[in-house]
């Protein structure tokens, strides 16, 4: 049977909450700090409660959602190709599409 304990909240000198989380390197315990927002490590409080535009400014493209992954599931919609446009619609285009054959 597992003890888990609720890990003890320090306060550093700038008043920050953070947990200790020890480590061992060369057969010395070291110890990390983890700073935690509401109780919640700082990295997790981030991914829960930012919004896309945080992730875009900061680099995080892979947290971002799409609609896609959000749906989980591809609609109809998505899997059919694109409309073909009539000649007589890109006639009364303001500007000149050139097409290379």
């Amino acid at each position: 049977m597992e003890n888990k304990r609720k890990k003890k909240i320090h306060r550093d000198k700038n008043g920050r909450e953070f947990i200790k989380e020890t480590y061992f390197v060369g057969g010395k315990m070291k110890f990390r700090r983890v700073y935690v927002i509401e109780g919640i490590p700082a990295d997790e409080f981030y991914e829960k409660n930012a919004t896309d535009l945080d992730f875009y400014l900061n680099g995080d493209y892979e947290l971002m959602n799409s609609e896609k992954d959000f749906n989980n599931h591809f609609n109809e919609q998505d899997n059919k190709e694109p409309d073909s446009l009539k000649k007589e619609d890109l006639n009364n285009l303001p500007f000149k599409i050139y097409t290379y054959k």
